[in-house]
């Protein structure tokens, strides 16, 4: 996802809102702390240049949380500072950071929860129901949607 988003061409506003979102997604993956603070930090940067202040100073806020060193933290809370005097969104983006979702590995769309959804049978990775029986993009392995009762290791396959 963040190599797609990398991808992404910054010339016009369609993209750098896709980028935003991109980036929103990014902050919800299960990474280590260090990698967490690194994807707070470009979504909020991302957002405070597309003047979504709102988004910026929430990612700011979890970064701070995260507790940074000195001058990550610093350059944080001045920015914090610009985003709550204006605190709203120039631009809207398909985010909502209240409400639990998973991303799909196929559009990179999120799937809020409520909404239909498959995983792939090997890595687990959700995909929306139109990708069901293709090829999954993450572990490259299994068919998408796939019913499988997956591996069994029993004493009895040893004898």
């Amino acid at each position: 996802m963040e190599l797609f988003r990398k991808d992404l061409p910054k010339e016009n506003l369609d993209a750098q809102k896709r980028s935003c979102e991109l980036a929103a997604y990014f902050t919800h993956c299960n990474l280590d702390v260090v990698h967490l603070m690194l994807t707070l930090r470009t979504a909020m940067n991302l957002h405070f240049k597309l003047k979504n202040y709102r988004f910026a100073s929430s990612f700011a806020r979890r970064l701070l949380e995260l507790g940074p060193k000195a001058d990550m933290a610093q350059q944080t809370r001045k920015l914090l500072a610009v985003c709550e005097k204006n605190p709203a969104n120039e631009h809207q983006i398909k985010y909502d950071e209240h409400n639990p979702f998973n991303v799909c590995a196929k559009t990179y769309e999120p799937i809020y929860r409520g909404k239909p959804e498959i995983k792939c049978p090997f890595c687990g990775a959700s995909y929306i129901p139109d990708a069901a029986e293709e090829l999954c993009r993450i572990c490259l392995v299994a068919e998408v949607g796939k019913d499988t009762m997956g591996l069994r290791i029993s004493p009895l396959q040893f004898r």
